[in-house]
């Protein structure tokens, strides 16, 4: 009796499950799919974009030091690295 009990609830389990699920008509979703791949890869290349110019202005930091006081001051911090990052996000 125990079994059948467990069989039939984790029968009713699985169908809420399946049932929960939206289903996507297929000729949307490769509408929205192609947009989702459109803002993910937009919002890569503005992170690298970042990325490149933080460190271009490292390397321009760099090359100016002119002794180990200045080079060290080159160096970012633990939080700075993005720090300059979350700053754009957030505008």
């Amino acid at each position: 009796m125990k079994k059948l009990a467990k069989a039939v609830l984790g029968v009713a389990l699985l169908s809420g499950v399946v049932l929960a699920v939206p289903m996507i008509p297929a000729k949307t979703h490769g509408v929205k799919a192609q947009e989702k791949f459109e803002r993910t890869k937009a919002r890569i290349i503005s992170t690298i974009d970042k990325k490149i110019s933080f460190l271009a202005r490292r390397k321009a930091c760099v090359e100016k030091a002119q002794n180990w006081k200045e080079l060290r001051a080159c160096k970012p911090h633990k939080k700075m690295w993005y720090k300059h990052m979350r700053k754009a996000e957030k505008k």
